[in-house]
């Protein structure tokens, strides 16, 4: 009499719906995980450095960002912290690739003339002069499509959203 390969059947039964069960468990498993984006969105607060020409100058003014990417871009949102140094801005000039806010300065800054930049932040850029600051968005500069989406004021200060596709 030849023996079968399958001589156990029962417990080759067995060991067949363990198995499966098993696949079968780590595949839906995995299936329900949410998937991670490729990049998160990064947060970040900086003040940039005034560099006074004339007059009395506050030391520095402040920006948020926030940065979403998305596969091919990202969403770019900046509000600018003038609050300690000026009062409630309002859009001065526009355009697809820029949008300019100026606001007035407190009594204490009034003759204060000077600017503030930063090389990694090449978008934004702030200027003080004839009592104002004035915040300059300009994504004209940067490789790829740009576009400003949104230009308004979130509690009389400057925020401005925009995307950068490549």
């Amino acid at each position: 009499m030849t023996k079968s390969k399958f001589s156990h059947p029962v417990k080759f039964a067995s060991t067949l719906g363990v198995l499966s069960a098993l696949v079968f468990s780590t595949s839906t498993s995995t299936l329900a995980q949410p998937s991670q984006p490729a990049s998160s969105p990064a947060r970040s607060s900086t003040n940039l450095t005034v560099k006074r020409q004339y007059g009395t100058c506050p030391q520095k003014v402040g920006l948020t960002t926030l940065l979403v990417p998305f596969e091919g871009g990202a969403e770019h949102t900046v509000v600018a912290n003038t609050r300690a140094i000026a009062g409630s801005a309002r859009v001065s000039s526009s355009g697809k690739k820029f949008v300019e806010y100026e606001a007035p300065l407190q009594k204490a800054y009034a003759s204060c003339v000077g600017q503030a930049t930063s090389p990694e932040l090449r978008a934004y850029r702030f200027r003080l002069g004839n009592g104002k600051v004035y915040f300059r968005v300009d994504v004209g500069w940067v490789d790829g499509t740009t576009q400003i989406t949104s230009r308004s004021l979130s509690a009389g200060l400057p925020y401005v959203r925009w995307i950068a596709t490549e």
